[in-house]
């Protein structure tokens, strides 16, 4: 039996136009289903949670865009009965081009029904407090999340899905959230014991994949099955450096610039005085005081997109 959650809203309201095309090839498949749409934002968890609620072992379908993605995993109750796949449909889709899935809709959905290969993925961790939030694709804080902030709500967005150039959002609202941010201190605790601090940080972002932001390549080297969170943090530039590394981020060369800097770890302790913004995969958040970030090693099984991932023990050992 697969369950999808559908997110209608996805590619500018035309999710549901997306899902009816899957649909026909799943009839003529004679493929048992069941469908649900989601309505409000975090209803992909609660249905995930309604799903996974009886812990039998299942296939979880997730149609929309990452932050689709990430109230599924939310929601998921014991991520060991549970083999999750994804049918990318959103604006950037960093997930999908990070763990090299099908791209369009009808490629995704036939990998689904004939997969030849499974694959145990990390999940990230963030915990503040007694709240705590998984993400499959990254984690920012800072200027990266406050360019979320916006880009959840712009109407830009929508106007530029239309054409299928919605990535390039992100790139306009940074520009402009460049001219308004305020660089903050911070501290951070890796798990080596390693102690960083910065006086003027601009963004930190744990990334699981390599992509995030509509296909920044901020940490090319991060793979989601090595058991590590790559982080990029980049502080102490001027503004208009910033504007100026950002397109070379598209290829992973921004790290040629002086402020910019890559670190591996398991976990992180994150300390600031003032409120952040903050993302899980794009949906936004605020959090302030201190923020842990831990990685989750392979406890998701994934249907993968890409042969040379093959792990085809992962499903359900």
């Amino acid at each position: 039996m697969y369950y999808f959650i559908v997110n209608p809203g996805s590619r500018s309201g035309n999710g549901k136009l997306v899902w009816e095309t899957l649909e026909k090839i799943l009839d003529e498949e004679q493929i048992e289903y069941r469908v649900f749409f989601t309505a409000y934002r975090y209803h992909a968890t609660r249905l995930a949670a309604d799903i996974t609620a009886a812990g039998i072992r299942l296939t979880l379908v997730a149609v929309g865009g990452d932050g689709t993605v990430n109230e599924v995993i939310n929601g998921i109750r014991d991520f060991s009965k549970v083999i999750f796949a994804y049918i990318p449909t959103g604006s950037s889709n960093d997930f999908a081009r990070s763990l090299g899935l099908p791209s369009t809709p009808e490629e995704a959905l036939r990998n689904i029904l004939r997969p030849s290969c499974y694959r145990r993925i990390d999940l990230g961790q963030v915990t503040c407090g007694k709240r705590t939030r998984y993400f499959a694709g990254s984690s920012g804080f800072g200027f990266d999340a406050a360019v979320c902030h916006e880009a959840i709500a712009s109407h830009i967005k929508d106007t530029l899905n239309k054409f299928r150039l919605g990535k390039l959002t992100y790139v306009g609202i940074a520009l402009k959230q460049i001219l308004f941010f305020r660089p903050f201190p911070m501290t951070a605790l890796l798990d080596n014991g390693n102690k960083l601090k910065f006086s003027r940080t601009y963004f930190v972002s744990a990334l699981n994949c390599s992509y995030e932001g509509g296909g920044l390549k901020l940490c090319p080297k991060a793979k989601a099955g090595d058991g590590f969170l790559d982080l990029c943090v980049v502080e102490g530039l001027s503004k208009l450096t910033i504007a100026l590394m950002f397109p070379t981020a598209y290829i992973g060369r921004h790290t040629i610039f002086r402020g910019v800097r890559l670190y591996r770890t398991r976990s992180l302790e994150i300390r600031t005085d003032k409120p952040l913004p903050f993302h899980t995969d794009g949906e936004p958040e605020y959090l302030r005081g201190t923020i842990r970030i831990s990685c989750l090693p392979s406890c998701l099984t994934l249907i993968s997109g890409n042969g040379n991932l093959i792990d085809n023990s992962a499903k359900f050992s």
